[in-house]
């Protein structure tokens, strides 16, 4: 999780990810000066002398504990009925339902493929024999480990993935057209490198 908040692919959602799973680690995990700044906080919070101080804090906090609480829940409304599919339309993904904009649908696998389609690369200088182009985190020979590829994003290998949606032709021609750059260049480049065609 560190190493992608680093490299900036989608930190925030990884930031909402540590926080609540900090709850679900035991205390002694922690240093102890963490624990011991913790325990003075508590104790200075609910030993405070002034004791009408701290309930009047702790119904003002309730308050707008309930108010986002009703907030949340009215605008959630319409993000449920068409999670639900309630009024009878399909399901929109990534959409947005209110002008603010405060709870919204996230869909980036909002549907699975029955099938996997995996795009293969092969070479032949005859026509007849061809060699397949192994890409070092693509899926491809069964007898190499899967590879380690953080905090690295091996964008190439991760972009051939959608090749395999269908409908296969409507995406080559539109957003997955790179793929014949790819070919032209693995077939033109004439430079001295094991793989040249790999700085796209």
């Amino acid at each position: 999780m560190i190493n992608i908040i680093i490299s900036g692919n989608f930190a925030f959602l990884n930031h909402l990810t540590i926080i609540p799973a900090l709850a679900c680690l035991d205390d002694e995990c922690y240093p102890g000066w963490l624990k011991t700044f913790v325990r003075r906080k508590h104790l200075a919070f609910h030993h405070n002398p002034n004791e009408n101080s701290g309930k009047s804090f702790l119904s003002f906090r309730n308050a707008v504990d309930l108010v986002l609480f009703a907030l949340v829940t009215s605008l959630s409304v319409p993000v449920v009925s068409n999670l639900l599919q309630i009024s009878g339309k399909h399901q929109a993904m990534n959409a947005s339902f209110h002008s603010l904009r405060l709870v919204n649908t996230y869909g980036a696998f909002g549907s699975v493929g029955e099938k996997r389609y995996e795009a293969i690369i092969s070479v032949s200088n005859d026509g007849r024999n061809w060699t397949e182009i192994e890409f070092p985190c693509k899926p491809g020979s069964i007898q190499r480990r899967p590879c380690f590829c953080a905090p690295y994003h091996y964008r190439l290998d991760w972009n051939i993935w959608f090749i395999g949606f269908k409908p296969h032709q409507s995406m080559l021609q539109r957003r997955e057209n790179w793929l014949f750059r790819l070919i032209q260049k693995i077939l033109t480049d004439e430079e001295e490198s094991s793989r040249p065609w790999m700085a796209l």
